[in-house]
């Protein structure tokens, strides 16, 4: 990015002190990674294996292997060859203009946000509770949106339950609405490797839900249980106890929505999911992703790298964790990289939570690996480019969707993620959505290190999407009349925060654009342009 490049107005006093403070909680999750292992799930990879060179690549180093990478069912992950626009999906468009205050209603932040109000969100949990409400911060406003204030927020303090809200009569299902209220479920980290990352979730959520005030005469009750990041055993039982006390789900991890989302699926209840594994995703009549799928812009990326990156020549090599999500998108990389003439010549399997990665640098190394295409999360990344810099290791990077394009990964990398670009399925801080979300966070949870948070920022992004499909059904609620909404009436819903998502009875294509981030300007991530784009 150039001097000229959006900046984002923090606080003198706080400078100094927030990178110190990601950098803590990277080093500290980085260092205890390996204690404690990730549950298997549907379609994960049984184990890591030792890196695959293709034909005709260079020999690997020496010592360096660690044996074959198998499928959870013992076959070969299968790749994912469709990656066209399904039939009857809406046009595609590119969008380039920044979110501004003239939007209309349905496309941009500004005209959710123009009702004052002082209506607060109630929160429930069995751990962490919400904060309080944002003073001063008015919430979105939509056409049917309940009037009058809302009532008082009830108590949720750690080891409190509330009562089961009692559905109200009516044709459908209103397991967590009463008169008066709808319960949400949200499902997050509160335990293993991404516990530090996502520790802000019921801060930001319930901003977002204090931000929204009533939702067409009702508030929104929130209650947050634990994936144990992806931990199969700890979602099925966590799922179990929300399917009888709340009306929706909310999560974002892919690897806990491959278990969470089929779970919800069985149990007829709507969850709004960020990244997921496209072939869970697809058959799924309650799940709604808002994230682009990561095989989506994995099928994307080649172009990228080829007319925008413009390094189309460069040997590539594949660096991906052993899940469902990533296998997929991996895969679907190197098929369309080879249609466009690219030459993939090596792919090398981490951990999601690996904390050393020298051996894997220098396998890179070894077969002359010129740019690296990186499909993991924050943890992997941090290890990669972290030790790519310990051994002088300078390759091209990039990347695709919410993955580890995050200002924690730039600052725990100590530099590492300097001049990358990836594509993204979310904005970044300085852009006027971002800044309006980092303004709000300010004022609902000061010190928290939140407003500078860009993981949050997806969170937060996750939540608009799920305020703005129980608002769009109106005020006689049913968990099938929330999935008809998202058939039939999400398309057209630009945040700002994320593409507009493409649904409809059978349809679970998500988002079908995306946009690029860059690395980096006073240490942020940044949009090098505002909007969202099929092809490059």
């Amino acid at each position: 990015m150039g001097p000229d490049a959006p900046q984002r107005h923090a606080r003198p006093a706080r400078a100094g002190r927030l990178p110190v403070r990601a950098l803590i909680v990277l080093v500290a999750l980085a260092g205890t990674a390996c204690a404690g292992g990730v549950g298997k799930y549907r379609n994960a990879a049984a184990g890591y294996g030792g890196p695959t060179a293709l034909p005709g690549a260079p020999a690997a180093a020496a010592g360096t292997g660690q044996g074959a990478l198998a499928a959870a069912d013992g076959s070969s992950p299968a790749a994912v060859t469709d990656t066209t626009i399904p039939a009857g999906s809406p046009a595609v468009k590119v969008l380039t203009g920044a979110v501004a205050s003239s939007v209309t209603p349905a496309s941009g932040p500004a005209a959710r946000f123009s009702r004052a109000s002082g209506a607060t969100a109630a929160t429930t949990d069995a751990g962490p509770s919400g904060s309080s409400g944002a003073a001063g911060v008015p919430p979105p406003s939509a056409a049917g949106t309940g009037s009058g204030p809302a009532g008082p927020a009830t108590g949720g303090g750690p080891g409190t339950s509330a009562t089961v809200p009692t559905p109200v009569p009516g044709a459908g299902t209103t397991i967590g609405i009463t008169k008066d209220t709808i319960t949400l479920g949200v499902v997050y980290p509160k335990s293993g490797a991404y516990t530090g990352l996502f520790r802000n979730v019921p801060a930001v959520v319930q901003a977002a839900a204090d931000e929204a005030g009533l939702i067409n005469g009702r508030r929104l009750v929130v209650k947050y249980y634990d994936d144990g990041t992806a931990n199969a055993g700890t979602i099925q039982v966590e799922e179990k106890r929300a399917k009888d006390e709340v009306f929706s789900l909310m999560s974002i991890i892919s690897e806990s929505n491959v278990v969470l989302a089929p779970l919800a699926n069985q149990h007829k209840i709507p969850i709004v999911v960020g990244n997921i594994d496209r072939k869970v995703a697809e058959p799924l009549t309650y799940a709604f992703p808002v994230f682009v799928y990561w095989s989506r812009a994995a099928a994307v990326l080649p172009s990228f790298i080829k007319n925008t990156l413009e390094a189309g020549a460069r040997k590539i090599g594949v660096v991906y964790e052993g899940t469902s999500t990533a296998i997929d998108a991996k895969n679907v990389f190197k098929e369309r990289a080879k249609e466009l003439g690219l030459n993939v010549i090596f792919e090398q399997p981490i951990a999601q939570n690996q904390s050393t990665c020298a051996n894997e640098v220098s396998n890179l190394q070894a077969h002359g690996v010129e740019l690296v295409y990186m499909m993991n999360g924050p943890l992997g990344a941090v290890c990669m480019l972290r030790d790519a810099k310990a051994l002088g290791y300078k390759p091209m990077w990039t990347g695709v969707g919410a993955s580890w394009n995050a200002n924690v990964v730039a600052t725990a990398s100590g530099g590492g993620a300097d001049g990358i670009r990836t594509l993204a399925t979310g904005t970044t801080l300085e852009t006027p959505a971002g800044r309006h979300y980092a303004e709000l966070m300010r004022k609902a949870a000061p010190d928290s290190g939140a407003d500078t948070d860009d993981i949050m920022l997806l969170e937060y992004a996750l939540m608009r999407s799920t305020i703005e499909g129980l608002r769009r059904t109106g005020p006689d609620l049913t968990r099938e009349g929330l999935v008809q909404t998202w058939e039939t009436r999400m398309n057209d819903f630009d945040s700002g925060y994320l593409p507009p998502p493409t649904f409809g009875p059978g349809n679970r294509s998500g988002p079908l654009l995306v946009g690029v981030t860059a690395c980096c300007t006073n240490g942020q991530w940044t949009s090098p342009q505002i909007g969202w784009r099929a092809a490059f």
